[in-house]
């Protein structure tokens, strides 16, 4: 039985994008390459133009943290009846509440407010953390970019492959069905020198060859769905060429873990969350003490009904003017609370801290499980690049033998399963090595090669 890497090619086949949608034919669909899919990606995806917008918010929030301290004034505006009252500073004929009075109409306007003109640091401090939220959803979308990109990789790896495998089953699955046509004549023929078994046994391993047919176009409808929802290309039509390792700059794993720690969206996120977390524990310990502010205020009444007692110290609540401005001290004294929210921010910082330090180590084990991935693949495509180039003279010998009557069917089997599992583990070794160049980009930040690179090889337009 020809045992083959299923479960690598079901790992590749999922693509985190098993969704499968329907897509019109294009009169004359366009081959399109890696870095066309990508681009059209990044332009395309729901959650990159999602975190565009969380940018733009952000922004907004520092504006806000800028201007709004400056425009903290409210205004009221009061329309009314009351009944009417009449009188002089010192005597009037009416009751306090004149209720069987004539009623009419009045109006009363006021605004209030103030501008801060020292605040022992907290309008700074707002504007930091506003600061900060820019630049953390900056990072956000750089991780969601990194993400993107690596996701448009692996489908369009993952369509290669599988086209890869199809035509290797196409190669043999061929010579293999006219196999068993011949020997079932020659069966039906009675002929002494074959066996039932060896019949059954090439069944059985044809048979084989078909399901696994099935998974690679299962494999296929898969990662090309994927191609279609990330990138918007629909059909996603990729180059018929050979799955090949892309050429991309060799450094050390130093290098590389240099690299992840320098430039990480993650490690940004939390230096701008960091940056926050100071800004507030700045405002924490400003609770202990006032913001002085300019204070202004200014009010309006008119009641024509009520008479108006012009005199600047008696309270008229129908007819009044007035206005003021000064400095004021405005001071929360709620001192116990205070104290618990300053506990609360050094908290909130030691907390980031240790974060921080989990999220290097994490990195630096990414970093270092993604650089031997690679080293594994690398090595291993070496490795079945040669033993493909013998099982596959193999594969071709057995079947001219078989032909000729010089090779037994238990032969031929033995060399279809030598060279379809050889070729089979290169080509998946292939993908992986190129996805492991892929991931370690994304674990580093870092492009290990141009756009172009990676194009196949001498495979044209």
């Amino acid at each position: 039985m020809v045992r083959w890497p299923a479960l690598a090619v079901i790992g590749f086949a999922t693509l985190g994008f098993a969704l499968r949608i329907s897509a019109e034919e294009a009169p004359n669909p366009r081959v399109h390459y890696l870095d066309e899919f990508t681009a059209a990606a990044i332009q395309h995806y729901p959650s990159l133009r999602a975190a565009k917008a969380d940018i733009a918010v952000a922004h907004a929030r520092l504006n806000e943290a800028r201007l709004s301290p400056f425009f903290q004034f409210r205004g009221n505006a009061a329309f009314f009846v009351r009944p009417g009252a009449s009188g002089t500073p010192i005597f009037s004929p009416d009751s306090q509440l004149p209720l069987s009075n004539r009623w009419g109409p009045g109006v009363e306007l006021n605004a209030e407010g103030g501008i801060p003109i020292y605040t022992f640091g907290k309008y700074r401090a707002g504007k930091t953390a506003a600061s900060a939220g820019i630049r953390a959803a900056e990072q956000e979308r750089e991780k969601t970019l990194n993400q993107v990109v690596y996701d448009v990789r692996r489908a369009y790896f993952g369509t290669q492959l599988s086209l890869d495998l199809q035509s290797m089953i196409s190669d043999g699955k061929g010579k293999l069905a006219k196999a068993v046509d011949k020997l079932e004549a020659r069966l039906n023929a009675d002929d002494p020198r074959v066996k039932q078994t060896d019949y059954w046994r090439l069944l059985s391993t044809l048979a084989e060859i078909e399901s696994r047919e099935s998974e690679a176009l299962r494999l296929e409808a898969s990662a090309r769905a994927a191609l279609e929802i990330l990138s918007g290309i629909k059909p996603a039509i990729v180059p018929e060429c050979r799955l090949e390792p892309v050429e991309s700059e060799v450094i050390a794993l130093s290098q590389h873990l240099d690299r992840a720690l320098a430039n990480r969206p993650e490690i940004e996120q939390l230096k701008a969350a960091k940056s926050a977390s100071d800004a507030n524990l700045v405002v924490k310990r400003a609770g202990y003490l006032p913001d002085i502010i300019l204070a202004l205020a200014a009010s309006f009444a008119s009641t024509p009904i009520v008479t108006d007692i012009n005199n600047p110290f008696i309270i008229d609540r129908g007819n009044f003017r007035g206005a003021f401005a000064g400095l004021v001290a405005r001071w929360e004294l709620d001192f116990a609370g205070t104290n618990a929210r300053v506990k609360a921010a050094k908290a909130e910082i030691e907390s980031l801290k240790a974060k921080t330090e989990e999220a290097h180590d994490g990195i630096e084990l990414e970093v270092i499980a993604l650089f031997e991935h690679l080293q594994d693949a690398k090595r291993r495509m070496n490795s079945w690049a040669r033993a493909e180039r013998e099982t596959r003279k193999w594969f071709v010998s057995a079947g001219q033998g078989y032909e000729v009557g010089t090779m037994t069917a238990k032969d031929l089997e033995d060399s279809i399963e030598g060279y379809f599992s050889a070729r089979s583990k290169h080509l998946i070794a292939i993908a992986e090595y190129n996805l492991a160049i892929a991931g370690l980009e994304q674990a580093t930040g870092m492009p290990m090669l141009d756009s172009k690179g990676w194009r196949p090889p001498g495979c044209e337009e």
